[in-house]
């Protein structure tokens, strides 16, 4: 019965959004937003220009035709899933928000029957999984056009095909999770060191044939452009569309706190040490023990780690989020520890709204790289409850010397 209420509810929430989207999109509205880029990506592919996709005067047109203007942005995801957006090409650029955006609902809205084999309060009562809806990087995402909820929404798959030891598939789903890869390689790096081996064959193998498909929209020297196009974008800082403060990461709050100087060197070390970190947790004891935090504790640290991850991304934390709350409120996780994993997820929740509220009217000007610490808090919560602690022996069994 509760699933039916959920399943209604998602539908009455799609119905109501389209019947207000529909009317009020226009092209102004447009473009802010990042869906721009992947309409112009998925034009320029449908056109057979997928080899050359990855040049600035390439997408520069399309962009120009949308925007009015020259974009300082462009579309920098990989070559495969341009090719996945095709269809929305053939809508016009209004329409295909609209039902992008609707896409990203439908994904969001069925999150709680995903994670009600794993996450038991949800389980028993599937309306509370919809509490996501409102988590702001989810809302930021639905605004911006972004495709961080797809991302959610493969890992939380992956997750619980982890769970039920359907390596294989798990792996697979995995794969596609590259369309943002700096993060799905942290995690399937860390599964590698829990030992997951057919979990990271099956992600590879999955891979292998992304880049397959990959090779047949750009061809080889276009995929070599496509690697090329995104080293220099990083390098110029986005050709000075790059906001670092708007990113949770070690590289956004050094930004956002004006520590410029050596931000690559120091941003990188930060990663080196979240990294060794994960490694510790992941080769514990305490990790096996409890899968769940320890998926919850890759996740978190893909997000932090990253040289690449703008707010709209912390949308992945929204797994570990209600893993780790699961934890909590079984009972598996009590006392001071447990008081300080849910805090920290409710701080999730509340922190970013603080700072909209005492900072700006809208979320990019509101120091929002001040996130990061709260991310950092959610870490130490979960490493502390997976950390390798040394086994104190009772009196009564330590051998005499005598």
């Amino acid at each position: 019965m509760n699933r039916i209420v959920v399943v209604a509810g998602v539908v009455a929430i799609e119905i109501a959004m389209a019947i207000a989207l529909l009317p009020w999109t226009n092209h102004d509205r447009l473009q802010t937003t990042d869906f721009v880029n992947f309409y112009a990506a998925a034009t320029i592919v449908r056109a057979g220009n997928g080899p050359i996709l990855y040049k600035a005067e390439t997408q520069d047109p399309p962009l120009r035709a949308i925007l009015g203007r020259k974009s300082l942005d462009y579309f920098l995801h990989p070559p495969f899933f341009a090719a996945a957006l095709v269809p929305l090409s053939y809508l016009k650029v209004e329409q295909a928000f609209v039902v992008w955006t609707l896409f990203n609902l439908a994904l969001i809205g069925s999150l709680p029957m995903i994670l009600s084999e794993c996450v038991s309060f949800v389980a028993r009562r599937p309306y509370l999984g919809l509490i996501g809806m409102v988590f702001f990087p989810v809302l930021t995402t639905l605004t911006l056009g972004q495709d961080s909820i797809v991302l959610l929404f493969l890992i939380s798959i992956g997750y619980v095909l982890l769970v039920r030891r359907r390596d294989l598939a798990a792996g697979l789903v995995l794969a596609l999770a590259t369309i943002k890869f700096q993060y799905v390689f942290v995690i399937v790096g860390f599964l590698l060191i829990a030992r997951r081996f057919r979990v990271v064959a099956s992600f590879v193998a999955g891979g292998m044939v992304l880049l397959l498909a990959s090779l047949l929209v750009t061809g080889f020297a276009g995929f070599v452009q496509y690697v090329q196009f995104v080293r220099d974008f990083d390098l110029h800082d986005g050709y000075g569309a790059m906001m670092l403060a708007q990113m949770v990461n070690w590289r956004g709050f050094f930004a956002g706190m004006g520590w410029m100087t050596h931000i690559r060197a120091y941003s990188a070390a930060g990663s080196v040490l979240l990294l060794f970190l994960g490694i510790v947790c992941s080769r514990s004891a305490r990790a096996a023990e409890s899968p769940d935090l320890a998926f919850s504790l890759y996740v978190t640290i893909a997000l932090a780690a990253s040289p690449y991850a703008y707010f709209q991304d912390a949308t992945i934390l929204l797994l570990p989020i209600f893993l780790a709350l699961d934890s909590v409120v079984s009972g598996r996780i009590g006392g001071t520890r447990g008081k300080a994993i849910a805090a920290c997820c409710v701080l999730m929740f509340v922190w970013p709204i603080v700072l909209l509220v005492m900072g700006g009217h809208y979320w990019w000007n509101s120091r929002i790289y001040l996130v990061f610490p709260a991310i950092m808090l959610l870490v130490a919560a979960l490493a502390t409850e997976l950390y390798p602690r040394r086994t104190v022996l009772p009196v009564s069994a330590v051998p005499s010397s005598a």
